[in-house]
């Protein structure tokens, strides 16, 4: 008969008294020789987390259990094997396909009875009941290190781990700086990566950038400006999602920034600009593509490429043009069209114009800060709701007798320091949105984006034309095929 000897090992185990890989093999070897089995082989997932079953040495358990290579399994404890019950039903049903039995050396039950199979499935309850009660207690640590500052999470590029602590990696933040200020001058994302792949600089995993992962990088990694952000992101069915904003923890200053506040805070309106543009249309030849839209029908208006065309023996393609959509997809609205070139041409004049005239007259603009300012208000509101749902859960786990009275008004009084934070957070943030987004701000921010608007058209950088394009313009309205509207951004 041949034996599956399993061990596993957590990386939070490892130290822990009798879950170390030796002790669990002498063991399960000296368990087998007390038997009389000496056709054994060890399975071993060092550094594996019970909470699912995609571990390199389990999975090749299982293929030799799938081609009858395996008679038997057994481990020093359930919870070697498994701590979810789903996971270990589907294993024990597995196991009676191909004629497999499974033992524990601490527990005494064999699979090949009916009693020792439900002697199983409850040991199976108790052990995902201790796993989800670990997952627990640790969150609770995490948080509470977390609201202290301490390094809870991996660093990103630009940082380091030391004492606990994020400290700044001089090496990594100069291309962190470097980054932002191509992206504020711009420079796409696929250009910092080609810069960055060019010097031989690696993310933090050692691989070469991407386009996507420098956008992933620089967007909201509120990291780089000093703060910490908790519990944003977990993982459900082997994919990372993003939390609920209310259940994120937020803490301000806990390290040295790489980027100050007004850098950050502008690099994340580019990103935002950028970010609105539809797939297509940033790769599209289109300089204005996925902001042109119809004045009659509020439709968009769609680059589109002529077909070359043959008159008097000789071909020739007609002027290319955004058409609008409403009429040619949707049948609302009538046919009008502007050509391309002419209204490129036109957009940069007028907004070179804009910078030539007296800005104290009111220009159509969006301005995205107030709205990031919006949410955020938005979110912290939130945190304050989800801070009273916790405070009521705590009076009815007093009400049923799981807290005392002490425990009861030492929640009591650290919810009430939460939501001070929060509040205080909220009155600052209400404070910014009335000072900083006064007109002359605005103002000043247009002008200063028309100048480098204007150096890059004299450079005839197309690329980079069209990323300052969309961090300037929310939107170019078309009237009959002549008259445009620009609605800024800022």
């Amino acid at each position: 008969m041949k034996v599956a000897l399993y061990i596993r090992v957590s990386t939070e185990e490892q130290a822990r008294e009798g879950f170390s890989i030796p002790e669990q093999k002498d063991r399960l070897k000296a368990f087998c020789i007390a038997h009389g089995w000496h056709d054994y082989e060890f399975y071993i997932d060092d550094g594996y987390s019970a909470k699912d079953t995609n571990r390199p040495a389990f999975q090749r358990l299982m293929e030799n259990i799938r081609n009858r290579r395996i008679q038997m399994v057994m481990t020093t404890k359930i919870d070697r094997l498994t701590r979810r019950l789903i996971d270990l039903l589907t294993f024990v049903e597995e196991l009676d396909v191909y004629q497999c039995t499974y033992k524990s050396a601490s527990e005494t039950f064999d699979t090949g009875t009916a009693v020792g199979r439900m002697v199983l499935q409850l040991l199976g309850v108790f052990a995902e009941f201790e796993r989800e009660r670990i997952a627990e207690r640790v969150r609770e640590n995490m948080y509470h290190a977390a609201k202290q500052g301490k390094a809870v999470t991996t660093p990103c590029f630009g940082y380091d781990v030391v004492a606990g602590q994020y400290v700044v990696n001089e090496q990594e933040a100069k291309w962190v700086r470097k980054m932002a200020e191509m992206a504020l001058n711009g420079h796409g994302t696929w250009n910092i990566a080609k810069m960055l792949n060019e010097h031989h600089v690696l993310t933090k995993r050692g691989r070469e950038w991407t386009s996507k992962a420098v956008r992933i990088f620089l967007w909201d990694n509120e990291m780089l400006r000093g703060n910490l952000v908790w519990n944003q992101h977990t993982r459900k069915k082997g994919k990372t999602v993003e939390r609920p904003s209310s259940e994120w923890l937020f803490v301000e200053n806990t390290h040295e920034p790489i980027l100050d506040s007004a850098t950050y805070e502008r690099l994340q309106a580019v990103l935002e600009q950028h970010q609105r543009a539809a797939p297509r249309s940033k790769h599209s030849d289109f300089l204005l593509s996925g902001i042109v839209f119809c004045g009659h029908c509020g439709s968009k208006m769609y680059g589109l490429n002529t077909a070359i065309k043959r008159a008097r023996n000789r071909e020739y393609r007609p002027p290319v043009k955004y058409l609008c959509s409403g009429y040619s997809k949707k049948g609302r609205c009538f046919h009008h069209y502007i050509h391309s070139s002419v209204l490129d041409e036109q957009v940069i004049n007028e907004i070179i114009s804009f910078g030539q005239c007296d800005l104290t007259v009111p220009v159509p603009t969006v301005v995205v800060q107030e709205q990031q300012l919006r949410g955020d208000i938005t979110q912290a509101k939130r945190q304050l709701a989800f801070l009273d749902e916790r405070f009521q859960r705590q009076i009815r786990a007093f009400e049923i007798g799981i807290l005392d009275e002490q425990q009861l008004l030492d929640a009591k009084q650290r919810l009430a320091a939460e939501k001070t934070e929060v509040l205080q957070k909220i009155q600052a943030l209400e404070k910014t949105l009335q000072t900083e987004i006064s007109p002359e701000v605005v103002q000043k921010k247009i002008r200063e984006r028309i100048a480098v608007l204007k150096e890059v058209v004299a450079d005839d950088d197309r690329d980079r034309l069209k990323n300052i394009v969309r961090e300037l313009v929310h939107q170019v309205t078309v009237y009959d095929g002549s008259q445009i509207e620009i609605t800024f951004s800022v």
